[in-house]
């Protein structure tokens, strides 16, 4: 490996995200059933090959010095891990929930795990760390790794093309931006700071109050047809799928919640950056998402349209006001020109003071099963799992495998009742699906 003696510097995003790690486990699980057993020698052989193929993955971060790297693990490490584990004679859902609150050392180890648990079918468990990529990265990489255990199927001395790590620097995106936009980007970014400060202690989701933390994961899916017909409400409304799923989000927190104040109320939202990109540019197995906070007034009686119209302005106009996060201005320079332990702890700060009281949703986006094959047939049952935070916070992730939308979360059960998380689910659904199937119909 060509690149492997040397160590490049982090992304602001990168940088982000090691700060995120402060505020949960932040790590991304997907976990699918296939048919036909799957070959354990020709899985760990594709992780090993992925690994050329995606060198971020195969990299530690060395924090020493005055700002962190990626550093490559020593090749012949790397050959003598054992990435792909196969477990069985035990009940599925408990392997698969022993493996997600599974840690690892991600400076020993490279950022990407996996376990297959052998019962009536196989199911595929993929662990990553979620500071090198975002979640529709991660997706990436899943369909490039089965396709590379395709191709082994065929041509055991098959290599993938090596990878390289340029395409990971946000500079790439450098040339969509004009002069014009660095003042709006100042000014906005100030003024929607100030927006969010005021806003963010204006609900808060119940939290019980425990001193013991107790992970657990819940992943949430729509019955089959609650796609269809949202795609058909949402294009008679002129709405986005991300407006009508955020507005439900809203309605069923408030219900949750039931705030005392009349809002705003604020909640964080994906923010793809690759949005600024040419159709043609490649994908990347990198850390390009970053978020955008909207605030929107609820009344009690408020309809599922009303609300998705009303995220759809809110969103509209953040993104119009500026191309960028909100924070991106603030950050940028505390972790750039600061020694990273200085300027890493002012931006926890920063995120600890605000960042507790603003739930949080998520879309990794469609994850196309038709391309993810094992044994030359698509995968099945795909349940993508989102980052387990820490209480008081709660981040929800949306994704659809098919014509199937997942929600869901990582949590602490000592803090938030599994419970009170699946009626949050079942009222997001409930919501769109009466709404969407009937457009007139107001949901109580």
């Amino acid at each position: 490996m060509a690149l492997a003696n040397r160590s490049i510097s982090l992304t602001l995003l990168d940088k982000v995200n090691v700060c995120l790690e402060d505020f949960g486990d932040h790590v991304m699980h997907l976990v699918f059933d296939v048919q036909g057993k799957v070959d354990i020698k020709r899985l760990q052989q594709a992780i090993q090959l992925s690994l050329t193929q995606h060198p971020i993955m195969s990299m530690y971060l060395e924090m020493s010095g005055l700002q962190p790297r990626w550093v490559f693990h020593n090749k012949q490490t790397l050959s003598q891990l054992t990435l792909c584990e196969l477990v069985s004679g035990v009940p599925p859902q408990s392997a698969i929930d022993e493996f997600m609150l599974k840690t690892f050392d991600y400076q020993r180890v490279p950022m990407v795990n996996v376990r297959v648990i052998r019962h009536n079918t196989d199911t595929i468990c993929i662990k990553v760390s979620c500071v090198p990529i975002d979640g529709r990265g991660f997706l990436i990489y899943v369909e490039d790794l089965l396709a590379i255990y395709e191709e082994l199927r065929l041509n055991p001395a098959y290599r993938p093309h090596p990878g390289t790590l340029e395409q990971r620097s946000t500079k790439a995106l450098v040339s969509y931006f004009k002069i014009p936009d660095v003042f709006a980007l100042l000014y906005y970014g100030l003024r929607h700071q100030i927006t969010d400060s005021r806003t963010a202690g204006n609900w808060q989701v119940p939290c019980n109050i425990s001193s013991e933390l107790k992970p657990t994961y819940y992943c949430h899916q729509c019955a089959p047809g609650t796609l269809a017909t949202l795609n058909l409400f949402r294009k008679q409304y002129q709405l986005s799928f991300n407006d009508v799923l955020l507005g439900a989000y809203y309605l069923a927190l408030y219900e949750w919640i039931q705030p005392q104040s009349d809002g705003p109320f604020c909640v964080l939202n994906t923010y793809d950056l690759r949005r600024y990109e040419a159709d043609n540019a490649p994908d990347r197995v990198a850390n390009y998402s970053s978020f955008i906070n909207s605030n929107i007034v609820l009344q009690p009686n408020a309809s599922l349209l009303q609300a998705a119209l009303a995220v759809r302005d809110a969103v509209g106009q953040r993104k119009h006001h500026f191309p960028g996060i909100t924070e991106g201005p603030f950050i940028w320079p505390l972790l750039t020109f600061l020694p990273f332990k200085l300027g890493s702890a002012i931006v926890k700060f920063l995120l600890k003071h605000r960042g507790e009281k603003i739930p949080v949703f998520t879309n990794v986006g469609v994850i196309p099963i038709a391309r993810m094959l094992v044994n030359g047939k698509p995968i099945r049952n795909v349940r993508p799992y989102a980052p387990l935070e820490f209480p008081p916070k709660l981040t929800v992730t949306l994704a659809t495998s098919g014509d199937i939308i997942s929600f869901s979360v990582g949590y602490s059960e000592n803090h938030f009742p599994t419970d009170r998380i699946q009626q949050l689910f079942k009222r997001m659904e409930q919501l769109i699906r009466a709404t969407c199937t009937n457009p007139a119909t107001e949901v109580a």
